[in-house]
C-alpha cells in the first residue's frame, strides 16, 4: 500500500498537512557532512567521558571559541556525541582514519531520522519521526514523476525544506540508493525499502545516539 497518497485519506495515518511559510531543516548549514568534516570534529572531540562542565571548558580551545555555536550542532546530528545533565559521552575512544568515517556514514545515512532533538526548525506536526533515507525512497516510488527534492521535502515536513544543499550531499555522497542532479531532481539507483517512522520521541536525546550504535 503506498504511504503518500494525493488523495485527503493518507492510508498511512500521517496527515499531510502543509503550513505556509515554515522552514524545516534536516542539516544544519555549519558544514556538509563530508568525510574530512567527519574525521576533524572526533579528532577535537575528547575520546573519554568527561563531566559536562570539563567538556564544555574542553571544547573552548577549537574553532575560536565557537565550537557551541555551531559546529556542535553537526557533530550532534551526525550521533558523535552524547551530553546529558552532568556528563559527556562520545562515539569513538580515538581519532578515526577517513575510511572508519567513511564506513561510520554509510551506517549513519541509512538510520539518520527527522525531527530530532537537534533539527531546531520546522517539522510541525510531524509524528512519528521519519528516516530520511527511506522517507525519500518511499516517496519517490509513490511519486516517480515529482522527483523533485524540494517538492519531496515539502510532501514529507508540510513545509519547505532547509538547507537542501546539505542534505543532497549527504545522499549522493552516503546512500548509494538515491542520486540528485543539479537541479536537485533525484533518481533511484536500487530499489530498497527501509523503515520509514521511527518511533523515538523527538527529543530524547540519549534514544537518538544510541540509534547509530
Amino acid at each position: 500500500m503506498a504511504r503518500y497518497s494525493t488523495s485527503t485519506d493518507n492510508p498511512s495515518g500521517r496527515a499531510m498537512v502543509k503550513y505556509p511559510n515554515t522552514k524545516s531543516d534536516p542539516l544544519c548549514k555549519w558544514r556538509t557532512a563530508s568525510v574530512d568534516t567527519v574525521v576533524e570534529l572526533v579528532s577535537f572531540l575528547p575520546k573519554t567521558r568527561l563531566s559536562k562542565d570539563r567538556f564544555r571548558d574542553y571544547m573552548g580551545k577549537f574553532y575560536n571559541g565557537a565550537f557551541f555555536r555551531t559546529p556542535y550542532q553537526l557533530a550532534l546530528q551526525l550521533g558523535l556525541y552524547y551530553e546529558d545533565s552532568k556528563e559527556y559521552i562520545p562515539r569513538f575512544d580515538h581519532d578515526i582514519t577517513r575510511e572508519e568515517a567513511t564506513t561510520y556514514m554509510y551506517k549513519w545515512i541509512q538510520k539518520y531520522y527527522v525531527p530530532n532533538p537537534f533539527t531546531k526548525k520546522g517539522f510541525i506536526n510531524v509524528y512519528p519521526s521519519i528516516n530520511l533515507l527511506y522517507g525519500l525512497v518511499d516517496y519517490l516510488e509513490n511519486h516517480p514523476n515529482k522527483p523533485n527534492l524540494a517538492t519531496a521535502g515539502a510532501a514529507l515536513f508540510g513545509g519547505e525544506m532547509g538547507n537542501i544543499g546539505c542534505v543532497k550531499f549527504v545522499l549522493n555522497e552516503y546512500s548509494n540508493i538515491i542520486e540528485v542532479d543539479s537541479d536537485n531532481d533525484m533518481k533511484l539507483l536500487v530499489s530498497k525499502s527501509g523503515s520509514v517512522d521511527v518511533m523515538n520521541h523527538r527529543d530524547d536525546k540519549k534514544a537518538f545516539f544510541e540509534h547509530f550504535n
